[in-house]
């Protein structure tokens, strides 16, 4: 998707008020309405109409407000403003609390060591699918027997461990055999195969966050480095260390 910055306009810097400027101007901020019909499809987790909205706004433009004379700064403070309202509009959504919190701070530490404007609006529209589909994980489960729900929150709870079936079929209160078949009757994916792509999606934030390539592989519990490697790079195309290096770090 585009991210060209001719579509996104700044609100002139005010030298009479900047009620009186914009009036006389005729360019004012884009409103509350159109905010937050976009911030709700986060919350709804509806990901096709997400694209939609951003399509349209990248499209047809859309004006912020004046927050600094720097450009740069300008981008980081818009960036930052959206990514809290984002991750609010998650958790209004159903995303856990401390994991939207966590987030936020991740993707503002991001924002604040990026040199590049459009980059930031990249960024921004990265997360807005990240968080959108993270809300549609979290309502799907919904849908799902009690014994599925009850092992889904334990492997959301519990990624930094070794997931066993036995154990988590002794969480649920059933057998090993019957748990498997129901998940993947239920979800359309084999349990095994769930357990590593959510553990494969948390090692994306642990590179992002600063994490090296061992760590990540020793806090999720994989039986190794070369195999944690083998398996990010089946999934993403990539290695941990290339998918790594895509990411500024900030000066702290």
């Amino acid at each position: 998707m585009q991210t060209d910055l001719e579509h996104i306009q700044v609100l002139p810097k005010s030298e009479r008020g900047g009620v009186f400027d914009r009036r006389e101007g005729g360019l004012a901020h884009t409103s509350y309405q159109v905010e937050t019909a976009f911030y709700d499809c986060i919350k709804l987790g509806d990901v096709q109409l997400l694209e939609s909205k951003m399509a349209e706004h990248l499209q047809n433009g859309f004006v912020i407000g004046r927050l600094s004379d720097d450009p740069l700064r300008q981008m980081q403070y818009w960036a930052v403003s959206s990514i809290t309202l984002a991750t609010r509009a998650a958790i209004h959504g159903g995303l856990d609390e401390i994991y939207a919190y966590n987030l936020s701070d991740l993707y503002i530490r991001r924002i604040d060591a990026m040199q590049n404007p459009e980059q930031i609006v990249a960024l921004l529209c990265e997360k807005a699918r990240e968080l959108t589909k993270m809300v549609a994980r979290v309502r799907g489960r919904l849908r799902y027997s009690p014994h599925v729900r009850r092992t889904v929150s334990y492997i959301e709870n519990h990624l930094h461990e070794k997931l066993r079936v036995a154990a988590l079929a002794e969480n649920a209160g059933i057998s090993a055999d019957y748990l498997s078949a129901v998940f993947k009757r239920e979800t359309g994916e084999a349990l095994g195969h769930y357990i590593l792509s959510r553990k494969l999606e948390e090692a994306k934030r642990l590179l992002e966050n600063g994490c090296s390539c061992e760590q990540v592989a020793y806090v999720l519990a994989f039986c190794s480095e070369s195999y944690f490697i083998a398996c990010f790079k089946k999934t993403f195309g990539m290695t941990p260390r290339t998918f790594a290096a895509n990411f500024p770090r900030s000066s702290e």
